[in-house]
């Protein structure tokens, strides 16, 4: 019978040292978790949503509250330059209230460049097909300066083209606030010479 008893003994103490082993494994997996859940976390917070309201036309310049990193300033609308007479000031034809235009419009402009332009026997004999740009500022008397060939064909096209600009009549000047002003034109011409 000794060998029985030591044999449930040695049973027992199996079973004992299994259930301690799951015991501890237990508490082990437990404590771990509880320190990750001790650690401090981080709140990860949307950042907060600011309001733009419309500024009235006389502020300029308006602040953003609630920046987290201090003011923030934005530029709403940049303050009307004041014209002087002699004023300098080149607008874009695109931006300007009042247009330049050629006294009778685009198509008389289109007669008058093709009228008067010569296409010499070296274009001809090229069969010369293209696009030329030309720029120049129409000045707040209607007169026609700082012309230049933006892209050119080549063939003396540019020059006979800046000719031709020169020979124009005046032009009726665009208008900013109601005051004459210099403006910048850009104008496509098509070319198209043959035999």
């Amino acid at each position: 019978m000794g060998d029985e008893e030591s044999s449930k003994l040695h049973f027992k103490t199996q079973r004992l040292m299994k259930n301690i082993f799951l015991i501890v494994a237990l508490l082990a997996i437990t404590f771990s978790f509880g320190q990750v859940k001790k650690v401090k976390t981080i709140s990860k917070k949307a950042p907060t949503a600011v309001e733009i309201k419309e500024i009235p036309y006389e502020e300029r310049i308006s602040t953003i509250k609630g920046d987290p990193y201090g003011d923030a300033s934005i530029a709403v609308e940049s303050a009307p330059i004041k014209q002087d007479e002699d004023s300098n000031t080149i607008y874009n034809y695109a931006g300007i209230e009042v247009k330049p235009e050629f006294p009778g419009g685009n198509d008389k402009f289109f007669t008058f460049f093709s009228k008067n332009f010569q296409y010499t026997d070296e274009m001809k004999e090229a069969e010369l097909k293209g696009k030329i740009f030309i720029s120049f500022i129409v000045e707040p008397d209607g007169s026609i300066t700082n012309i230049k060939v933006i892209r050119g064909l080549g063939f003396g096209t540019d020059v006979e083209a800046m000719r031709i600009i020169k020979r124009m009549p005046k032009w009726n000047p665009g208008e900013q606030n109601g005051k004459k002003v210099r403006c910048s034109y850009t104008v496509p011409i098509t070319i198209y010479a043959t035999k």
